[in-house]
């Protein structure tokens, strides 16, 4: 898999992300961009563009002159942006099956490989990262500018549960669902229509485990 070049930006993205993974910065928590810029080592402009970013792909909310603040998901916002994600993601794995190929395959099973170390370890903030990477190289895999910008508007959907009120209500095998993304990949070469069918059920299927669990955490 090509090695590919991130700026600075990208860099405080992820690391912010990792931070919200691992609960250092908690759901509804403010975040300022002095303190962030003196942690990471980076200028506040670059903080400022990290931010605009995870505003952009759900994970925070960015308020122009104003405060910002990790994202806090209710179990109704949840409901609405897999609406959005049962539309989008099957698309782009429609588009990404018309020309498949072993460099699109090798891509994507890197980050299926990741995401069972990270299960085997049982390190869900790392398994996050590794799930968001793999949704991200299947989007850019579209070729599509449109609907990677899209997508990106729902890129929070696959761990969405980590900024619910009860993240620690979702009883997960971590090493299945890892599984559920290499069934993925295999059902590529399949043609667009299949994978693209496989994506819509696994979706409902999580969508469905979701709301089981936050409503028995609630009860």
């Amino acid at each position: 898999m090509p090695i590919l070049a991130i700026t600075k930006a990208e860099q405080v993205c992820r690391e912010i992300m990792e931070q919200i993974f691992r609960g250092v910065l908690k759901p509804g928590q403010r975040l300022v961009e002095a303190q962030l810029s003196k942690e990471l080592g980076v200028s506040q402009a670059t903080v400022n563009a990290a931010l605009q970013d995870l505003h952009s792909q759900g994970l925070v909310t960015k308020l122009l002159n104003r405060s910002t603040w990790v994202n806090r998901y209710t179990q109704a916002e949840i409901e609405k942006l897999f609406a959005v994600r049962r539309v989008l993601e099957p698309a782009a794995v429609e588009a990404v099956a018309r020309h498949w190929d072993s460099e699109a395959e090798q891509g994507l099973r890197e980050y299926v490989d990741q995401m069972r170390r990270a299960a085997r370890a049982h390190d869900l903030p790392r398994f996050s990262m590794a799930d968001y990477s793999f949704h991200q190289e299947l989007y850019r895999r579209s070729r599509n500018s449109f609907l990677i910008q899209a997508c990106q508007a729902i890129a929070v959907a696959p761990f969405a549960y980590v900024l619910c009120d009860h993240p620690e209500a979702l009883p997960t095998d971590y090493l299945a669902l890892a599984e559920d993304h290499q069934d993925l990949i295999l059902a590529m070469p399949e043609g667009p229509e299949v994978a693209a069918q496989l994506t819509r059920e696994r979706i409902e299927q999580w969508l469905e485990h979701s709301l089981r669990a936050l409503t028995a955490a609630r009860a």
